[in-house]
């Protein structure tokens, strides 16, 4: 049965509204009377009625103050106002705040009737309503996994306007602000094949090295983790420590080297512009990715150990081609092929990269940019910044050193 409440100051009218209607054969049943705003406040919370019948003038709380205190505890409770001519003047404000109806006094049995039916009619499609959105928002966490992977397919395929994104990632509470990175990885099946094709199935192992991968990234607070149609795994975190996450790509690379024996290529930058430029920075690693990825075999090695080891000081051609024991000239001559790039040009290009991103972090001295990238002092790196960039560093920092 439905629950009414009867509130009014005075016993005659609670008492004529009590008896004026078989409540039993509406299908209601009268939980509790209240003789003034502040009862009618503590009974409804208590018994939570699905319907009220409320005197608009009480002492202590009035009709208007309760229904507000009723409105910001969200309490959707049928209001029907009971009103005499001279308390007219309130109805403005009660219509404002969403009551059902109103009733003048002396409240006829008929309009009563009528209006209490309409007011169940009202319950009645509230609580389909309710049935619904439960349904709803149970179908929502059941299947927000696959639904998220939806929008970020969209998205990151450009089925999306940017208005329509911001929306979406509003909607799945992702959290991204102007200081923001990506990271993608992609296995290297070429390289893997024979340890792939025994132990893994795809889903298994692209579960593992997101796992993997979300663990040494922790501390980033990563919000976003995908996995796109091509299977590369893509991660969104914040990038509020610079220089520690510069590092955290050849910590992935390692790691999931030495767990799972797997090679990968893995691709990091800083987004520019936040949320509106992740899209596009998302397509140029992919791009660039896809491009590494076709290369032969001992050039992928070669660029992977490059890329690992930029840092080192005194990295060289020969240490590289000693590693996978091929002939220094016949590494350089591939590398050329492949990369359209020399060694020393490749190397050259990827610290430089690397020290575009520390230059963000102001705490960094250009110095120690360039010791973190492998040069032996501030000299040579700014003469190969200007070479790659067309501008010294001090110029891309707009004077800082």
């Amino acid at each position: 049965m439905y629950k009414l409440l009867i509130a009014d100051d005075e016993s005659k009218i609670r008492k004529g509204l009590r008896n004026s209607l078989n409540w039993s054969e509406l299908n209601i049943e009268i939980v509790g009377e209240a003789e003034d705003g502040e009862i009618a406040l503590q009974q409804t919370k208590k018994l939570l009625p699905d319907l009220i019948l409320l005197d608009i003038c009480m002492p202590f709380l009035n009709g208007l103050e309760l229904i507000k205190k009723l409105r910001e505890a969200d309490q959707n409770t049928i209001i029907i106002i009971i009103t005499g001519h001279d308390e007219f003047s309130y109805m403005h404000e009660a219509l404002k705040l969403k009551v059902f109806d109103y009733l003048l006094k002396p409240v006829e049995k008929n309009a009563l009737k009528e209006t209490v039916n309409k007011a169940m009619l009202e319950i009645n499609k509230n609580k389909e309503r309710q049935v619904y959105l439960d349904w709803a928002n149970r179908q929502l966490d059941e299947n927000c996994d696959v639904l998220k992977q939806v929008f970020l397919n969209n998205w990151f395929k450009g089925s999306l306007t940017y208005e329509e994104a911001l929306s979406e990632l509003n909607f799945f509470k992702f959290k991204l602000d102007s200081d923001i990175g990506i990271v993608i990885i992609k296995v290297i099946e070429r390289l893997n094949y024979e340890v792939y094709s025994k132990d893994w199935d795809r889903e298994l192992l692209n579960f593992a090295l997101t796992n993997v991968s979300v663990e040494l990234m922790r501390k980033f607070n990563p919000e976003i983790t995908y996995i796109d149609e091509d299977n590369n795994i893509v991660i969104i975190s914040n990038t509020s420590n610079i220089s520690e996450w510069l590092n955290i790509g050849s910590q992935i690379e390692n790691k999931i080297y030495s767990y799972l024996h797997y090679t990968v290529i893995l691709e990091q930058k800083r987004i520019p512009n936040g949320t509106f430029g992740v899209r596009n920075t998302y397509k140029d690693i992919v791009s660039n990715i896809n491009k590494i990825a076709a290369y032969k075999p001992i050039v992928l090695l070669s660029i992977r150990y490059i890329d690992t080891n930029y840092h080192i000081k005194d990295l060289s051609l020969e240490n590289v081609a000693e590693k996978f024991s091929v002939s220094s000239s016949y590494l350089s001559k591939l590398l050329k092929q492949e990369a359209g790039l020399s060694f020393i040009d490749y190397l050259t290009k990827y610290r430089i990269k690397k020290s575009i991103c520390m230059m963000d972090d102001p705490k960094l001295k250009i110095y120690e940019i360039a010791e973190a990238v492998g040069y032996n002092n501030q000299h040579y790196f700014c003469k190969a910044f200007k070479k790659i960039m067309g501008f010294a560093p001090t110029e891309f920092r707009g004077g800082r050193v």
